[in-house]
């Protein structure tokens, strides 16, 4: 089931510029558990525009979020570069709530708590919610209490209900997955307690541009944000940006600290120059991104290019990494395994299925370190440097890591 918008998510503008056309995929985390059932594999438009208005980038299509999101094969605490972002994050939190050195925190889509434990580990009152019933579970057996539900006002009405308000409400990696913005943004200000602080973090869109990644559109991610996005969705809801950091995580991402209006917290010259950053990029014009596209599809002829010269030469081509923004660049550039013969990744979930519209083979990393490998994509290329450090012994052996973007180059 899909829809198309025909409406900016945050201003309701009706006019919008074409970005990117990525024709009909397979959603990006749609693994086959075998070849035979790429026989019944649903393909759905996906197409990246531009609001005319506001210059919030979105993909046009919504596909139902109970597809997307009620199994789900995302797990946050596999990769070990996590573990410390998520110390790392709790920690500068924590310096800047505000209030009880252990406040209680509320997480929207918690996934598999490993967030929250950090905070527990501090002494902090937990919850979490998150619409992956399987991933929910998980949490609930580790002590993490999580709702096995979709984030909106209704939820936050039941948990306001039960709980009261919370002292931190992080919506983390989130907001690019929800179709109602203001639903969310709504559901937020609501737990939030008068001097709390909320905390929403999203790939920034100034990465995705200077970087070209264009791999971060897939279904699930609906829209795409940079600071300026995030103040005024914030400000139709009567909340204010006060704080704001670029973490590294997911090739670099847009941490805003939010409060209450009314708390009267005075924005730090953080967010002056973030703003000023991106305005200077042109990220928040039409010229930028008729640009992007053009970069996306020179990309996708090198990155063809140079796999069709390996396999030509009779090298041995494999690749790292088999989450969503890898399956998205392998569908965008219409590799198969004659290009890729396969592509490792640690997620027990993945190993033994196969690729969404691609059908290459998800093997264990095990698999790649005992053949003869010439050349590994590095899809998985936000970890690029904790693959390089894991997989010494394959680059020591004269193995050669090719990362995809912005143009295709050897680490």
């Amino acid at each position: 089931m899909t829809s198309r918008a025909h409406a900016c998510r945050i201003c309701q503008s009706p006019d919008h510029d074409l970005v990117l056309d990525y024709g009909e995929v397979v959603p990006a985390d749609a693994f086959l558990s075998s070849i035979d059932a790429a026989a019944h594999e649903q393909r759905y438009p996906l197409t990246l525009v531009l609001c005319q208005r506001c210059f919030h980038l979105q993909i046009l299509e919504v596909l139902d979020p109970a597809l997307l999101f009620v199994n789900y094969v995302w797990e946050t605490g596999i990769p070990a570069s996590i573990q410390r972002y998520c110390r790392e994050f709790a920690d500068a939190v924590l310096a800047r709530s505000g209030g009880p050195a252990s406040p209680s925190v509320f997480e929207i889509a918690s996934n598999d708590g490993t967030m929250l434990k950090e905070f527990r580990s501090r002494g902090c009152r937990l919850l979490g919610v998150d619409p992956a019933r399987n991933i929910a579970r998980k949490a609930n057996s580790a002590g993490i209490p999580t709702i096995p539900d979709f984030f909106g006002e209704r939820v936050a009405r039941d948990v306001l209900t039960e709980h009261g308000q919370w002292d931190v409400v992080i919506a983390r990696n989130v907001l690019a997955h929800v179709a109602d913005v203001h639903g969310l943004i709504a559901g937020l200000r609501l737990l939030l307690t008068p001097q709390g602080t909320a905390v929403i973090e999203v790939p920034h869109l100034l990465d995705l541009y200077r970087e070209l990644q264009y791999d971060q559109v897939f279904h699930e991610h609906i829209g795409y944000h940079s600071l300026d996005s995030i103040i005024r969705l914030c400000a139709m809801h009567d909340l204010v940006v006060f704080d704001v950091e670029h973490p590294w995580v997911h090739g670099g991402s847009v941490r805003a600290y939010v409060g209450h209006a009314a708390a009267d917290r005075r924005a730090l010259p953080t967010v002056a120059g973030m703003l000023a950053e991106e305005e200077t990029a042109g990220i928040l014009g039409r010229q930028a991104w008729q640009q992007f596209g053009d970069r996306a599809r020179t990309q996708k002829r090198l990155l063809r290019a140079e796999l069709s010269s390996l396999r030509e030469a009779g090298k041995m081509v494999v690749g790292y990494g088999a989450a969503a923004k890898g399956m998205s660049m392998i569908q965008f550039c219409e590799l198969d395994d004659q290009l890729v013969a396969y592509v490792a990744d640690k997620s027990t979930m993945k190993i033994g299925k196969f690729a969404p519209g691609a059908h290459i083979p998800i093997v264990s990393p095990d698999r790649m370190r005992a053949d003869p490998v010439d050349v590994v994509v590095v899809f998985a290329w936000n970890f690029a440097r904790e693959i390089l450090a894991q997989e010494k012994a394959m680059r020591d052996r004269g193995v050669r890591f090719l990362h995809p973007i912005p143009e295709p180059h050897y680490l």
